[in-house]
C-alpha cells in the first residue's frame, strides 16, 4: 500500500473492530436523535458520542423539521436522524416521509416501542434505512449504524455508476 493510500474493507471481509468504527464514522458522521422519551435520547447520545459521532436532538418531528432546515443551511447536514414514530405534535413517519421528500441524502433509522412491528413496517418501510424495537443496547445501535452504512455505500456507488 503506498503513502497516503486508504485502506477499504469490503462488506464482506473482516475487520477489526477499530476498523470498522473507522469506516463508519467516515460515512455518518451527524446524528440528530428525535424523540420524546428523554432518558432514551440522552443514552443513545452518551453512547455515540463516545464512539466520535456528533449528536444533536430534538424531541418531536416539528422541532426536527427545523434544526435539519437550520444544520443543512449553515452547511452542516445530517448524515443520519434516529426517530420514535409515535410523539407529539409532528411523530416519525410524517417526519421519515419529509426527510424523504426535501432532504433525500440523510438516512433514517427508525427505533420504537411501538408493538406491532410488522405494521410500523408496512407503514413506513419505502423511506427507512432500518428500523428497531426498543429497548436496544449500545452494540444493537451500533449495528443499526452499521447496517445504514452498508446501504450509503451502495448508494453512493450506485449514483457513481448512474453518473
Amino acid at each position: 500500500m503506498q503513502k497516503g493510500e486508504k485502506r477499504l474493507v469490503s462488506v464482506n471481509q473482516e475487520a477489526g473492530p477499530t476498523q470498522k468504527r473507522k469506516l463508519m464514522i467516515e460515512a455518518v458522521k451527524r446524528i440528530l436523535v428525535v424523540d420524546d422519551e428523554p432518558e432514551f435520547v440522552n443514552s443513545i447520545k452518551r453512547h455515540l458520542k463516545r464512539e466520535g459521532f456528533i449528536l444533536d436532538s430534538a424531541p418531536d418531528g416539528e422541532d426536527a423539521r427545523l434544526t435539519i432546515r437550520n444544520s443543512a443551511y449553515n452547511g452542516a447536514p445530517y448524515d443520519l436522524v434516529i426517530t420514535d414514530v409515535i410523539m407529539p405534535n409532528t411523530g416519525g413517519i410524517e417526519l421519515l416521509h419529509w426527510i424523504k421528500k426535501n432532504h433525500p441524502e440523510i438516512s433514517v433509522l427508525v427505533v420504537s416501542a411501538f408493538g406491532d412491528t410488522d405494521v410500523v413496517m408496512e407503514t413506513i418501510r419505502p423511506g427507512i434505512d432500518d428500523y428497531c424495537k426498543k429497548p436496544l443496547t449500545p452494540e444493537e445501535m451500533m449495528g443499526l449504524i452499521g447496517s445504514v452504512n452498508r446501504k450509503r455505500r451502495l448508494r453512493r456507488c450506485q449514483q457513481e455508476i448512474e453518473q
